[in-house]
Parts: C-alpha cells; structure tokens; sequence
C-alpha cells in the first residue's frame, strides 16, 4: 500500500513538472495573441479548481484524484486551447467524451456515498447517466451564452450550426454509458478494478 502511494505521489509531481513545462512553453508561443495569453493564463488557473473543490468541501481524495484531473485539464485547457489542439480533427470530440467518463465517475461516487447499500444496477444506471447528460447540457449552455453575450463562438455556431453542440452532447453521453456499463459489472466485485477502487477508496478516506 505504501509503496502504490509512493509510486502515485511520483507520478503526480511528474504530472505538474509536465504541466508547468508545457504552460511556459505555451506563454512563450502565445506572447503576442491578447486573446491567447488571456487563455493560457486561465489554463495556469484551470488545475486548482479541483483542489479548491475538495479543500472547501474538506474531502480526502487519493492522488489518482488530482492526476486525473491535471491529466484531463492538460488536455482540454492547455494543448485544446492554448496550443491549439482543437484544430486536430477529433480532439475536441475525444475531450468532451473523456469529460463523460470523469463526470460519471463524480456522479457515481456520490451515489455510493448515499445509497451504498443499494445494489439496484438499473437505479445506479438511471442515476449516472441522468447527471452526466444534464452537466454536458448545461456545458453547452454555457458555451451557447459565450456566443450570445459576448460573441465567442466556442460553440461553433457560425460554421457547424447545431451540430457541434449535438455531436459534443452525444460523445459525453457515449463516454458515461461506457464507464457506466463497467461500473455495473464490477460494482459488487471484489477485485481491484479502478474506477471502482476509487470510489471504495474515497469512501474509506471520508468514512465517519
């Protein structure tokens, strides 16, 4: 046990090496762009959101919690929108789907949290992807108000109509109904499998 700790706690000082890296690498290409060192600035923001959740809420969480989430905003802050990285075909589509992935993670822990004694898979199932579709809803609420106040077209509307949104949407949902089939398999197993362990581990750190 101590040494997988070791071993995560390693990867995850790695992980910020990596990120700072990256984010001078980004500053420095993005000098001369308003619009672009605005971004990189807020990438340099966008990997205390997490922390700053979690200390709020005075929660324990393991470090596969933070190198998830450095990991994913790396990605989808840092290469997608400072580097450029949403011009690659597809990059934007895998984010919004690895996005369904983390936030049915979330919702599922917070349904074990409250009903962990209730082995109802078909609930479980209900529960997970009713949340996941409603929070990449409301994301592209959001990037739609981008659009209508102050004309930042994140949501593509000028070039692909609706079926930027659609297709961000579906791809979230598809992600979630992945990770949601699995967690239906494993949930009652005794054996380590990630998703799951997480969550068993979560639960034991916070446990009263």
């Amino acid at each position: 046990m101590f040494n997988q700790l070791s071993m995560m706690k390693k990867i995850y000082y790695l992980c910020i090496a990596v990120y700072i890296i990256t984010l001078g690498y980004a500053f420095y290409q993005n000098i001369n762009s308003q619009y672009l060192i605005g971004m990189t600035a807020v990438a340099g923001l966008t990997p205390f959101i997490i922390p700053c959740i979690v200390k709020l809420l005075k929660i324990k969480v393991p470090y596969e919690v933070y190198i998830l989430n450095i990991v994913f905003v790396y990605f989808s802050s840092l290469i997608g929108s400072c580097l450029n990285g949403y011009s690659t075909p597809y990059f934007d589509k895998v984010t919004h789907c690895a996005s369904g992935v983390i936030i049915s993670e979330v919702i599922y822990i917070i349904y074990k949290y409250y009903l962990r004694n209730d082995h109802r898979k078909s609930l479980m199932f209900l529960f997970i992807n009713a949340g996941n579709a409603m929070i990449a809803l409301f994301w592209e609420f959001y990037e739609y108000a981008l659009l209508v106040f102050f004309n930042n077209d994140a949501i593509r509307h000028y070039t692909t109509g609706v079926h930027d949104s659609i297709t961000d949407m579906l791809v979230a949902v598809i992600g979630g109904l992945v990770l949601c089939f699995y967690l239906m398999k494993y949930d009652q197993s005794s054996q380590n499998h990630f998703f799951v362990s997480l969550e068993r581990n979560i639960y034991q750190m916070n446990k009263k």
